[in-house]
């Protein structure tokens, strides 16, 4: 039989009914017409996790929650690339022999140049679902954390540069053409105007909580529905998963000239936090099955390997009984979420 003659209509069909990203991928190779009669629309897709590649490996591996399984991806285009970070479906890379940034979207293989940024392994703060977009900054960069000088740079598609704020952290958010930082020592949230590039506000931590209060807490800035959440995880390397727990507090803008401040919260609603090691995103899980709302997926530190790297287990926090379970997860150095996309350059 000749399947490559089979009716367009029904190749269309039988595309829109994967649930894994790489099941379509492997369809669309099969032959320029399955190619051809494919969704240009990809199903709604619970995030990956993205192993951590070495440079210019071709080969990636994604670990799905639903399957527990990983699924490897062929991507051409990194064959003289190092994959810095990622964002909502796309990667940042640079070329192996020269400082040319891109971002690559693996499930189209498609790439996108950026302009020359003197940074050396930026960090991709954050990505629009669609960086050809001119009606506003779609790509947010943060300066290598081991260097004194902090550097931010922002650009959107048609800039031949980049626009730049002498300020970042890794732990920072892109929220409606504000910039928040927050400070690796005092833990004040900094809030920049991007158009104006000029500090707005300064948020201080809430109470209770300071530069060094509580011992080994970790404190992540996420945009969620709407919302900027800063969440603290209370963890130690040392501790079982069932010991983890989290402080959720949303940032509430000030009217009347007032000034923002942080108002504790007990559920964030339907929403799922997905948490990186520094950083981290929010989904509403109503599209898929197993997967709970008002919960955090998060990054568990299990000890340090021979060569100084720390070790990670993925666990899910519930925010309205606070238990935290270890889940099936391959254990990992790095790597980070991804939110599979069809979006073309």
């Amino acid at each position: 039989m000749d399947w490559s003659a089979l009716p367009p209509e029904l190749l269309h069909l039988i595309s829109t009914k994967f649930s894994s990203f790489s099941d379509l991928i492997h369809f669309r190779a099969v032959c320029n017409t399955w190619r051809a009669s494919a969704t240009s629309v990809l199903p709604t897709q619970i995030p990956y996790f993205l192993l951590e590649p070495d440079p210019g490996d071709t080969t990636l591996q994604f670990y799905s929650l639903t399957s527990c399984k990983t699924h490897t991806v062929t991507v051409p285009s990194c064959h003289d690339q190092t994959v810095l970070d990622l964002s909502n479906g796309f990667l940042l890379v640079q070329h192996l022999e020269n400082p040319d940034l891109s971002l690559l979207n693996p499930v189209t293989n498609s790439k996108v140049s950026l302009p020359f940024l003197q940074i050396k392994r930026p960090q991709l703060v954050w990505s629009s679902p669609d960086p050809t977009r001119t009606d506003g900054y779609t790509v947010c960069l943060f300066g290598n954390a081991r260097l004194p000088n902090k550097l931010s740079a922002f650009w959107r598609c048609g800039e031949l540069e980049w626009s730049t704020i002498n300020n970042g952290s890794p732990r920072s958010c892109y929220y409606g053409e504000m910039y928040l930082v927050l400070s690796t020592v005092s833990k004040n949230l900094e809030i920049f105007d991007v158009a104006t590039k000029t500090l707005r506000d300064v948020v201080p931590p809430p109470p209770g909580e300071g530069p060094f209060s509580p011992p080994g807490a970790l404190v992540y800035i996420v945009a969620s529905a709407g919302h900027v959440l800063r969440v603290l995880e209370h963890d130690d390397r040392y501790q079982p998963v069932d010991q983890c727990h989290f402080d959720i507090h949303r940032l509430e803008f000030g009217a009347d000239k007032k000034k923002p401040s942080w108002v504790k919260v007990s559920n964030i609603g339907d929403q799922v936090l997905f948490l990186n090691i520094v950083n981290g995103f929010s989904i509403s899980p109503s599209c898929f099955e197993g997967v709970r709302g008002n919960s955090i997926y998060f990054m568990k530190a299990e000890g340090i390997l021979f060569d100084h790297l720390s070790c990670y287990n993925l666990a899910r926090y519930d925010i309205g009984t606070g238990i935290a379970e270890e889940l099936p997860f391959p254990s990992v150095t790095g790597g980070a979420w991804f939110l599979p996309s069809l979006h073309y350059f």
